[in-house]
């Protein structure tokens, strides 16, 4: 974790946009698990399972859960890096390897929004649905890529403005290289 100095402000109507989301991705979660719990109990307690359980949670659950929380999670510092090379940062080094990797994921990330819109377009043009028994477009379970997607990457350009701003700043005399 980047000490509380390093970390860009968390506050802000965006930070809301995505504690928001995450909400939501936490209620997805708890939504899964309940779920789950109902698919075993009339599998094997009563017999009759539930029909399209995987369907619902594969298709609108689980993504909902990455994507949408993946903002906020982005803005916490909570994504898993690799601390062999980047620990020996430290100064400027440091704030242009990581403008370096939010570059590289901004473009990343602009092609999945990309990609995955596109194929959310797709879907709503020929009105495909879930499943035979869930008659649900199809486009809405897509969209939460795109939506996800956009989170992420506003995020990460507010991060990239908060670096360039900071390496155009002096440093502290106990981070400079």
């Amino acid at each position: 974790m980047a000490p509380d100095s390093e970390k860009p402000p968390s506050g802000g109507w965006f930070a809301r946009v995505e504690d928001f989301f995450a909400a939501i991705s936490q209620w997805a979660l708890a939504v899964l698990l309940a779920l789950v719990v109902v698919q075993i109990v009339t599998r094997y307690v009563l017999n009759d399972p539930l029909g399209e359980v995987v369907a619902i949670t594969e298709t609108y659950l689980m993504p909902g859960m990455v994507f949408f929380a993946i903002a906020a999670l982005q803005r916490n510092d909570g994504h898993i890096r690799v601390d062999l090379l980047y620990v020996v940062f430290k100064g400027r080094s440091k704030q242009a390897v990581d403008l370096i990797i939010f570059i590289a994921s901004i473009a990343f990330w602009a092609f999945v929004i990309y990609a995955s819109a596109t194929e959310t377009l797709f879907s709503l043009r020929m009105d495909y649905e879930v499943s035979r028994t869930i008659p649900l477009p199809q486009w809405t379970a897509l969209v939460v890529v795109p939506i996800g997607g956009l989170l992420i990457l506003i995020r990460l350009l507010l991060q990239t403005l908060s670096t360039v701003k900071a390496m155009n700043q002096p440093l502290p005399p106990e981070t400079a290289p």
